[in-house]
């Protein structure tokens, strides 16, 4: 027997920020969050406590979710928080460079990263609910976080590239080789 309420605030946030990595909006991921524990309360009540069920209920949520075809938005911008209004907004300009470099991986690395970074469970339980063996998570993980990687590395360097001075430098360069060209 578990008591429902210690399960909840243990994993109430492990289960938030998995889904908010997967979704980019703290609203949805929190009807999510409240919809799979009142399903899992509904349908196994105070049996038992099973971590694995509440995710795979909620990752069927979500899929049912996108399957509605409902419009999304990555990161509300009337989310507010303590920080002040230049640290929040450095903060709200990475984590979107985060979202759009994991938008950019397939929906199986997306979600493990996303179940990895987001809800600090163990392999052992993420195996458990992908039906992936532990050890094929792992190695899923790993390709997944050095995919992640270089997509924010190419990023990084497109930015650099495009920034007004890095332009200026190659018009400059254009302009000499055009002048020795003459």
């Amino acid at each position: 027997m578990c008591q429902f309420s210690e399960f909840y605030n243990k994993h109430k946030d492990k289960l938030f920020g998995y889904l908010l990595r997967r979704t980019g909006d703290p609203y949805l991921s929190k009807d999510i969050v409240q919809e799979s524990f009142t399903r899992y309360l509904e349908a196994y009540g105070g049996k038992a406590c099973n971590t694995t069920l509440l995710f795979v209920i909620a990752r069927n949520l979500l899929v049912d979710h996108h399957r509605s075809d409902k419009p999304r938005v990555l990161f509300s911008e009337n989310h507010r928080d303590q920080r002040n209004p230049e640290d929040h907004l450095i903060v709200r300009e990475e984590y979107r460079r985060i979202l759009c470099a994991m938008e950019k991986l397939d929906v199986t690395e997306r979600d493990l990263m996303a179940l990895v970074v987001g809800s600090r469970i163990s392999y052992f339980e993420i195996a458990e609910i992908t039906g992936y063996s532990v050890s094929n998570v792992k190695i899923k993980v790993h390709r997944a976080r050095a995919k992640l990687r270089q997509l924010l590395e190419e990023a990084d360097s497109e930015t650099f590239l495009n920034h007004p001075s890095q332009r200026q430098q190659k018009i400059d360069r254009g302009a000499v080789r055009d002048v020795k060209k003459l």
